[in-house]
């Protein structure tokens, strides 16, 4: 079944119990009962009666059930059936026949019709006959998005990557991901580093156990030592009950600290300790527990210039730094972004009923050029936000404008530097959202500190104060 079916849900059990039906048979006053009848169930029904009319329905919008009558002047339903099955082998098509025409309904099965009813049928006859429809597609539903969930939490899926550094990246990641020796990220945000953090882990003899990752840019300070090392009830207010750290969880599997450069210097010496004695102590307990999990980190900061500055250890560094790899910024890598365009397509085409097939070449060109200050995560979002605002099958500039997504650059435009074209980005995304930082943030794929770095680079502030 393709993507396209699928409704816009984060939940299996979301999975609506309404079909999106269509019913092409010539004999008006059959469509116009079955409309009647199905609609009286909640159901969305649309009604044709013509066959390549039926077709070019089909091309462009995702139905859950077709009802197709066998016999039309002007193209039998045999024909319209073996061009809907080319177009979506998982079509769930019923077929409507006369009593004179049962063999040819038979033949339909074998050509992959899901069922058939005989005229003259009741209305319950339908209903069941539709409500079987309906389940199957519900099942198909269920095991499409399970499949999705577990390519997205295996492997993460995959690097997508057709660049010479990326492919660097990937092999880098692939040799050492079965040691133990620790790893350090490095990388812009939005550019993979908690994707290929999942990959270390999921190509690792570690695979089968827990991957656990801590954001150590939301650790609240005085809670740090509880979520990693855990506490014991009564170490401080509010501590009712016995909790287990992060470090623990992590046993005998992959510990992601992700932008460490984040930890306050205090924190640090604590985190260096539990690094180096491989053991930690409760908040309120004196027991020793050791720990076994294999340590990966992850930074947008240069540590080595926090370092420097005094605001990074130098020993923890030197613990978490054992090999450092680091992602390059998709605008250095423009040979990936078709790849990773098409690859978000296809994960969010049926969040509209429209049959989104692809990008026109122009389309392409125009987000190939592109920077992506915001790198991959922005670039998901944009494709989230066309496919979602997408009014025909295939994207074009057009769409792109009106999604608020780059556009092609041409003339003088192809001459701006990159730095250039972010801070016009940028400045254009605040200025639609009227200043809002936080929403400016989201839609770029960047977190609030990097857009205030950002603002603060191309002294946008005067600029932003205006807008509100």
């Amino acid at each position: 079944m393709k993507p396209t079916a699928l409704l816009a849900c984060k939940d299996r059990n979301l999975v609506s119990k309404n079909l999106k039906i269509l019913v092409i048979d010539d004999d008006f006053s059959m469509g116009d009962a079955c409309r009647e009848t199905l609609a009286r169930n909640g159901h969305e029904v649309e009604v044709t009666q013509s066959g390549a009319e039926g077709l070019a329905l089909f091309g462009r919008w995702a139905y859950d059930v077709v009802l197709l009558d066998l016999r039309m002047p002007d193209m039998d339903g045999l024909s319209v059936l073996h061009h809907m099955r080319e177009q979506d082998p998982e079509a769930v098509v019923i077929i409507i026949s006369g009593h004179g025409s049962i063999a040819t309904a038979v033949q339909a099965m074998k050509l992959g019709a899901f069922d058939y009813v005989a005229k003259p049928f009741t209305p319950a006859e339908l209903r069941q006959a539709v409500a079987k429809a309906g389940e199957k597609r519900r099942l198909e539903r269920e095991n499409v998005y399970l499949r999705s969930e577990l390519e997205r939490r295996t492997v993460s899926a995959r690097l997508i990557q057709a660049s010479e550094s990326m492919a660097r990246v990937l092999n880098t990641a692939l040799k050492v991901a079965p040691t133990d020796a620790t790893v350090m990220l490095t990388g812009e945000s939005g550019t993979g580093k908690g994707l290929l953090a999942r990959i270390l882990h999921e190509h690792s003899p570690r695979q089968d156990n827990p991957f656990v990752p801590v954001d150590c840019s939301t650790l609240v300070p005085t809670l740090f030592e509880s979520e990693l090392f855990g506490h014991v009830k009564g170490a401080f207010t509010g501590a009712e009950e016995d909790k287990i750290g992060k470090f623990e969880l992590a046993g005998g599997g992959t510990l992601f600290f992700d932008e460490v450069g984040n930890v306050s210097l205090e924190m640090q010496a604590k985190l260096l300790k539990a690094v180096e004695e491989r053991a930690i102590c409760k908040v309120g307990s004196n027991r020793v527990i050791r720990v076994d999990a294999r340590l990966v980190a992850a930074s947008n900061q240069d540590l080595g210039a926090a370092v420097e500055r005094g605001v990074f250890r130098k020993d923890l560094f030197y613990r978490l730094n054992v090999v450092h790899i680091h992602l390059p910024p998709l605008r250095e890598r423009p040979e990936d972004v078709p790849l990773l365009a098409e690859h978000f397509l296809e994960r969010f085409r049926y969040l509209n009923p429209i049959r989104v097939r692809g990008f026109t070449p122009r389309a392409l060109e125009s987000l190939t050029r592109y920077p992506w200050p915001g790198n991959v995560r922005e670039l998901g979002n944009a494709i989230q936000r066309l496919v979602v605002l997408a009014a025909r099958p295939v994207i074009d500039l057009a769409d792109l404008e009106a999604a608020g997504t780059c556009r092609l650059q041409t003339g003088d435009e192809a001459a701006l530097s990159l730095a250039e074209v972010e801070r016009r980005h940028i400045l254009g995304t605040l200025q639609r959202l009227g200043g809002r930082r936080s929403e400016a943030a989201r839609t770029l794929g960047i977190d609030r500190k990097t857009l205030r770095n950002k603002i603060r680079k191309y002294r946008l502030d005067a600029e932003i104060a205006r807008l509100s």
